[in-house]
């Protein structure tokens, strides 16, 4: 565990302004001793092609705009591990990927916050700043700076029992977005791939393949919450 106070300001700001549950704060790659390591390799492998300018806003890269997806049942660390991944970028990342006066390079948002948040984009009440929010998540700020270079997308699928038709091409709407973007997304979901077809439609369980390295996560102690 690192502790995010003891990190230089602008990197301590970025991790506060992460969208962080408090208890997901700190965590790092060394805490894992439950996730195999070929999925560790794996995200550090998808890390180094972020670092070398070969996802984010990379024109002409195939890899461009590719995030990761993490797949499998609750309790074996889905959602710690996708936290932990946006840490190591805003703790180690240089000035060239995440430029000094960005505002929140990475963000962490369940989908269902997600789904509440663009709810409050129909209000004519709603704060500038939720606007200003929702649109970096998008890749869509005027601004660059407010733009989410990396987002994370938590407990997709928990919805999926009463989710309406709108909520589920609003899931496909979000990620086809930010993959035009170049922008790279974070999924975190207890249904498994080749389910996401029956749940969210067929363009969006082909999209997966596209737009994301898919991992099947399983936890080599099972259930950590028991």
């Amino acid at each position: 565990m690192f502790n995010p106070d003891q990190l230089k300001l602008r990197r301590k700001t970025w991790i506060k302004a992460a969208g962080l549950p408090k208890h997901l704060q700190g965590w790092e790659f060394s805490d894992f001793t439950a996730v195999p390591a070929d999925v560790i390799e794996d995200i550090q492998g998808w890390l180094s092609k972020v670092k070398d300018n070969k996802i984010i806003d990379a024109i002409g890269e195939r890899s461009c705009g590719k995030g990761m997806a993490f797949y499998g049942s609750p309790g074996h660390g889905k959602t710690t591990i996708a936290s932990a991944i946006i840490q190591e970028a805003l703790r180690t990342f240089s000035l060239d990927v995440f430029p000094l006066n960005d505002v929140r390079p990475c963000y962490f948002i369940t989908y269902a916050g997600l789904l509440d948040l663009k709810g409050e984009m129909m209000d004519d009440s709603v704060e500038e700043s939720r606007e200003i929010l929702y649109d970096g998540i998008m890749g869509a700020c005027s601004d660059e700076h407010r733009n989410v270079k990396i987002l994370v997308i938590d407990d997709v699928g928990r919805e999926h029992n009463n989710a309406s038709a709108w909520n589920k091409s609003m899931l496909h709407h979000v990620l086809r977005t930010r993959f035009n973007n170049g922008l790279p997304t974070i999924v975190t979901s207890n249904i498994l791939q080749g389910n996401w077809a029956e749940w969210y439609g067929e363009a969006t369980g082909s999209f997966t393949h596209e737009a994301f390295y898919n991992i099947d996560l399983e936890s080599t102690e099972g259930d950590l919450r028991q």
